[in-house]
């Protein structure tokens, strides 16, 4: 489970103008996707965990597990990242213990799309779609272990315009997560590559611009309304109010 931070004021401030400068590069970033795409898959098109939704998330339930016990009356919250985002790093440090406290709850129904819009941040070698890959066949395969594996890729993110993490190093964090050896080791076949292309621009057509991204009931928040979220505790208190409004 990822570290709960409290930023001061300062740091907190620093983080809200950021989210907000970087939204504008990161909307440049899925533009340049799409565009050096030679032949954009759709989501019906490519091959895609099972337990993947029509819009490219992967839902994960009450108990942790990818695909199981996903309540049906919560609040629906679509979280969109980018394994290569610091950003969505910072995201998830402060904010997966809440998350998770909420989804435990049975408040929200939490879907989480993996896009690959960074891949020029990694030296050719497109850490942004292997990592995405290697987490939806741990989805398909481990999906016990999806949560663990995403996070301990967060917690041993390269460095923007490093050649990311190799698939050897990912395998490996992988079982330190406790996913099994042989799915591990089918990270390099690239199964679900092509399917990540897909979710990746069907997030752009979503209206998604940036990562990190949320949607809620099926609405993508603002980058004003996302860098709030910066602060520990705001997500709670906007998800939960969100909660009490539909009860």
């Amino acid at each position: 489970m990822a570290r709960k931070a409290r930023p001061n004021n300062r740091r907190a401030t620093v983080v809200v103008v950021g989210v907000s400068a970087v939204a504008v590069a990161l909307f440049a970033g899925i533009a340049f996707f799409i565009a050096n795409s030679a032949r954009v898959p759709t989501l019906d098109q490519a091959h895609a965990p099972a337990s993947a939704v029509a819009s490219g998330g992967i839902p994960v339930g009450t108990a942790g597990v990818a695909g199981k016990d996903v309540p049906t009356n919560a609040v629906r919250v679509d979280i969109y990242q980018d394994f290569m985002c610091p950003y969505c790093a910072q995201f998830e440090q402060i904010n997966a213990a809440d998350i998770d406290t909420l989804r435990k709850a049975g408040t929200i129904a939490v879907y989480y799309h993996q896009i690959s819009i960074l891949d020029r941040y990694s030296a050719g070698t497109k850490y942004s779609t292997r990592s995405a890959n290697a987490a939806a066949v741990v989805a398909a395969r481990a999906p016990d272990r999806y949560l663990e594996f995403a996070r301990a890729l967060y917690s041993n993110q390269p460095a923007e315009n490093s050649s990311g993490l190799s698939d050897p190093t990912i395998a490996l964090l992988a079982a330190g997560a406790g996913v099994p050896k042989d799915v591990a080791d089918s990270f390099v076949d690239g199964e679900f590559t092509k399917w990540v292309i897909a979710a990746t621009d069907r997030a752009s057509q979503d209206g998604v611009g940036g990562t990190p991204a949320m949607a809620v009931d099926g609405t993508v928040l603002t980058n004003d309304q996302m860098s709030v979220f910066f602060q520990a505790g705001a997500l709670t208190e906007f998800l939960q109010g969100v909660a009490d409004g539909k009860a």
